[in-house]
């Protein structure tokens, strides 16, 4: 049996959203759950579900960042912001996603994306955005160069093996330094080593432009991407649980994406 009201939620979050993203000079886009199949869209999204029909091989829509790529590249749109409210598979399972994909994005961009979505989530929730998790991973490129490290530390990072990281830098290394303090801290210590590049400067500008929203910031150097395309900055937003409201990052060098969560601690 169906739940009306949480249909006609559904319907009257996405119609809100969407209004948002119009208002805002979004393009607006709706398009067919069945798209052409390619490799590389297994590769980025491997539980998409994909068949075949008159010797073609097709995919259900898994995520809308690949679908607008793939939109994009074909049509050579001038549009450079889009916005999407609508259903995707994955795992063989249908559920709704929210966001938008910004094309050519320049740092302002990001920030103001940002911004607007967690303005919008707040109204919606009637509270705040308690924390804003945010890395680069970038910023660990920059320490292997600096100090000429092995590439296997990524990996201790990512699994916050302290023991094994004092083992290989030794306890006076700044890395170790600052993976031992407390994460809350990590934001100043690394900018006391890279406050001068244009990583850091970037996570500064949006530290800055969200001190006033009583998120708390974290820099995390051990928080992996949340999707194995990002390659610039990326970050989850959370309210009160442990499922983030908002998750997105940067991709193909120039562009940006926000996802908002709708179900499982989201909004609905």
């Amino acid at each position: 049996m169906t739940n009306n009201n949480f249909i006609l939620e559904r319907l009257a979050l996405g119609q809100k959203y969407l209004g948002l993203l119009d208002d805002s000079g979004y393009t607006l886009v709706d398009m067919n759950m069945i798209e052409p199949f390619s490799i590389d869209d297994k590769y980025h999204h491997p539980t998409s579900v994909v068949f075949e029909r008159n010797n073609t091989m097709y995919a259900i829509r898994s995520d809308w960042t690949r679908t607008l790529l793939n939109f994009n590249s074909n049509f050579y749109s001038n549009d450079t912001r889009f916005g999407y409210f609508g259903p995707v598979v994955r795992e063989n399972e249908s559920f709704y996603q929210a966001g938008v994909e910004i094309y050519q994005a320049t740092e302002n961009d990001i920030i103001d994306a940002l911004l607007m979505h967690m303005n919008f989530v707040e109204e919606c929730a009637e509270i705040n955005i308690k924390t804003l998790v945010i890395n680069n991973d970038q910023l660990l490129d920059l320490f292997i160069e600096k100090y000429d490290l092995r590439d296997t530390v990524r990996q201790l990072i990512y699994t916050k093996n302290i023991s094994a990281l004092r083992q290989q830098l030794g306890k006076d290394h700044d890395l170790y330094k600052i993976m031992s303090a407390k994460v809350s801290d990590q934001f100043k210590m690394v900018g006391e080593v890279f406050g001068d590049t244009e990583i850091m400067q970037a996570i500064a500008h949006l530290k800055e432009k969200i001190a006033d929203n009583n998120t708390k910031f974290i820099l995390d150097l051990s928080f992996r991407s949340p999707q194995n395309y990002y390659n610039g900055l990326y970050f989850q937003a959370f309210l009160n649980s442990n499922t983030p409201i908002l998750s997105g990052g940067e991709y193909n060098s120039n562009s940006f994406g926000i996802a908002l969560n709708l179900a499982d601690g989201g909004l609905l």
